[in-house]
């Protein structure tokens, strides 16, 4: 018997194919296509998973937002390293910790049971030796990071790493704010004590709607801001 999810994909794929759904229009939202199929929401973003994968589905918020360094818009799916590289800016970026950890806080936060962690802090500069980030990620432990410990990062990159895993992010949140800098992050990003820089929390999930990431950046202001975009997209 499949599974859920494939059983839901296969049924937009009929309403796609049959005009029910036509080329062009949005998909109902998660809620209400959870609703509708009396499922979880974390299964209906397995079946939507499964319909971009398949090239029928091509995935569009109503409002989102893009992160540009030097008026250059990044391409956060491929991770920054790369993305920056494309716009032909080399960077170098320093690891300041790569460990397993326990945090129950950040478990009860995310929903999780188990609260370990691989933990990710890492300082982003570029040619100049001028940092532009800080970055802290958190990983739900999986076997396999154990690793990543060992071995460290593949190429020294993150993505890559989760890429040679299997593990893979489609989605999720992210939250904006304006953060003064703390001593300890002053002292590592080069910058005085309660300096005002750009903090952003994003949450990503995988396929299967579970929690791939959290992390929180700070970014240098003068050269990263947010772009966002609101309504339909354009046809």
């Amino acid at each position: 018997m499949p599974a859920k999810y494939k059983e839901i994909a296969d049924s937009l794929i009929g309403r796609i194919r049959s005009g029910e759904l036509s080329a062009g229009a949005r998909l109902p939202g998660e809620h209400l296509l959870a609703q509708t199929y009396e499922v979880s929401r974390s299964t209906i973003r397995q079946a939507l998973a499964e319909l971009q994968q398949a090239g029928l589905i091509e995935t569009w918020t109503g409002a989102g937002s893009f992160v540009r360094y030097d008026d250059a818009l990044l391409d956060d799916q491929i991770g920054w390293t790369e993305a920056l590289a494309r716009q032909g800016v080399e960077t170098r970026t320093r690891i300041i910790r790569l460990d397993r950890i326990l945090d129950g806080a950040l478990a009860r936060e995310l929903g999780l049971g188990d609260a370990v962690f691989l933990a990710l802090d890492r300082v982003r500069s570029i040619k100049s030796g001028e940092p532009i980030s800080l970055e802290r990620s958190r990983l739900p432990w999986r076997k396999s990071f154990a690793d990543v410990l060992r071995s460290g990062l593949k190429g020294g990159s993150l993505q890559k790493t989760l890429a040679a895993l299997g593990v893979r992010a489609v989605g999720g949140s992210e939250a904006v704010a304006l953060a003064r800098l703390s001593a300890d992050e002053a002292a590592l990003l080069g910058r005085s004590e309660g300096e005002a820089f750009l903090a952003t929390r994003r949450t990503v999930h995988g396929p299967d709607g579970k929690i791939v990431e959290r992390v929180d950046s700070l970014l240098h202001p003068d050269h990263f801001k947010l772009q966002f975009s609101f309504g339909e997209r354009p046809k």
